[in-house]
């Protein structure tokens, strides 16, 4: 089984943010948050200024304001210190879900060591651009193929 854009997207991004200082599990909710993100901004035609209004429109009632500071270099929101995507708090977990549990421990290790073999290139300005980050990193290897 060939493996789709989203789980490639969401390892990139964990292992980007590994390498902007951010803890694992922290770095694996940004990840699937970036997938979603991203997925959400193809629906959008690529628009960060309708992402965040939709964003905002989204947002549950009892959550007062969101924190567009924390996750700035990812330009994700931030809810009590996680990143919040489509009206929900994304953990670890659901990386873990979208990663591992959807292609197994292996699929999900080969996954992994593709997106850590890419980032380990990647130069530190493009780490901390998000256009630079999709158009020079994403672009040219979201299809490579990883059989699992």
């Amino acid at each position: 089984m060939l493996v789709n854009r989203f789980p490639k997207m969401a390892a990139l991004q964990k292992y980007r943010a590994l390498r902007l200082g951010y803890p694992e599990d922290l770095a694996e909710a940004i990840g699937i948050a970036e997938a979603l993100k991203y997925a959400i901004f193809k629906r959008l035609a690529h628009s960060e200024r309708r992402y965040r209004e939709e964003e905002e429109k989204r947002k549950k009632k009892e959550i007062q304001s969101l924190d567009w500071e924390r996750f700035k270099i990812f330009k994700l929101a931030s809810y009590n210190g996680w990143p919040y995507v489509a009206g929900k708090v994304e953990t670890p977990e659901e990386y873990r879900k979208n990663v591992f549990w959807r292609f197994g421990e292996e699929g999900g290790k080969k996954i992994e060591e593709w997106a850590e073999k890419i980032i380990q290139k990647v130069p530190e300005d493009y780490l901390k651009n998000e256009q630079k980050f999709f158009r020079e990193v994403w672009v040219p290897n979201r299809d490579e193929p990883i059989e699992v």
